[in-house]
């Protein structure tokens, strides 16, 4: 084998272990973006898991093309691995009049080391790993002590960074939309919703553009948390991919983000300014588990089983049913 191709094996093999995805430069320059106005005059960020610096140094580069008036910045990244930990020195060290510190340790560890403290950051921006986290692990035990229960790495990484977060603090994340919805993620909206309020959240509506060099077939979404802010009407903005080409935007009133009767609190992401099918059905009062239905999400989707998908019912086909109401009912079976 090349050793150029050995080394792209081993460095993709890494990258899967750390749950790695790396955020491309108008992702970046977009998140930087959505902080507003500070009066403050000195910032202190945190990116844990900065990669290479790309999030960390869109910041960085819109306090110092005046997007900010800070006199002051100080940085703290964490990044475990090797090979980009010293890609990220080396682009902090473009912005000499900005204190900055890299932090080699695993950030979950270090962060539950003493509990869940305030560590005075004013600003977070963040595109955490994406991995599951085993029941058992150090990981899941570690969270666990400070009552943290949650079942993935991005989750965990959001969930420290506002616990950490000043109050007032403004945190902007990349992650999975998967934490919308489902019982696994149930403890961590309670998390994030007792501790924050949402101001934004922008959808991709492609599922593989956004992070198209990782091949990435997930809906993410970018959210703006505030710290201790007093619940308000969130913004929602989407764009088709990283280019922003059809950005567009509109505000909701926070009823129709998280439906105030819902005991599961899921989170609703509203594209249209129409009532979406679950608002028109509020009438509705029977759960799954009252008409004795189970749903599991994940295992079955349509574009990994193309191969399976049927146009009409025939002997021995299921109905593949989809979360929303298709134009077409019992288009597809599985």
């Amino acid at each position: 084998m090349h050793p150029q191709q050995e080394s792209y094996i081993i460095r993709r093999k890494r990258k899967a272990d750390l749950g790695q995805f790396m955020t491309p430069a108008t992702v970046a320059r977009f998140m930087a973006s959505l902080f507003p106005a500070s009066p403050l005059q000195n910032c202190s960020l945190l990116d844990a898991g900065a990669g290479m610096g790309a999030l960390c140094g869109a910041f960085l580069h819109r306090w110092v093309t005046g997007g900010f008036g800070f006199a002051s910045l100080d940085v703290t990244a964490y990044e475990v691995d090797d090979h980009l930990r010293e890609r990220l020195a080396r682009h902090l060290a473009r912005y000499n009049n900005a204190t900055s510190r890299i932090i080699p340790d695993d950030y979950i560890q270090l962060a539950t080391a003493h509990g869940l403290r305030n560590q005075g950051y004013t600003h977070v921006i963040l595109n955490p790993p994406y991995k599951k986290i085993n029941s058992h692990s150090a990981h899941r035990l570690a969270l666990r002590r400070v009552g943290i229960e949650t079942v993935n790495l991005y989750s965990a990484f959001v969930a420290l960074a506002v616990a950490e977060t000043a109050p007032g603090g403004q945190i902007v994340a990349i992650i999975p939309r998967s934490f919308c919805n489902g019982p696994y993620y149930r403890p961590f909206r309670d998390f994030i919703l007792a501790r924050a309020a949402i101001r934004h959240m922008h959808l991709f509506a492609s599922r593989n553009k956004p992070f198209k060099g990782d091949k990435v077939l997930q809906e993410t979404i970018i959210l703006r948390l505030e710290r201790g802010g007093q619940q308000g009407p969130v913004m929602v903005s989407t764009s088709t991919d990283d280019s922003f080409a059809d950005f567009a935007a509109h505000e909701h009133p926070f009823e129709q983000i998280v439906l105030p009767n819902a005991s599961e609190r899921l989170i609703h992401v509203p594209t249209t300014t129409a009532k979406s099918a679950i608002e028109r059905l509020g009438a509705v009062g029977c759960s799954l588990a009252d008409l004795g239905i189970q749903v599991s999400t994940g295992p079955v989707v349509d574009f990994r089983m193309k191969a399976h998908l049927r146009p009409m019912p025939e002997a021995g086909a299921v109905p593949l049913i989809y979360p929303f109401i298709c134009a077409r009912p019992g288009q597809y079976g599985l």
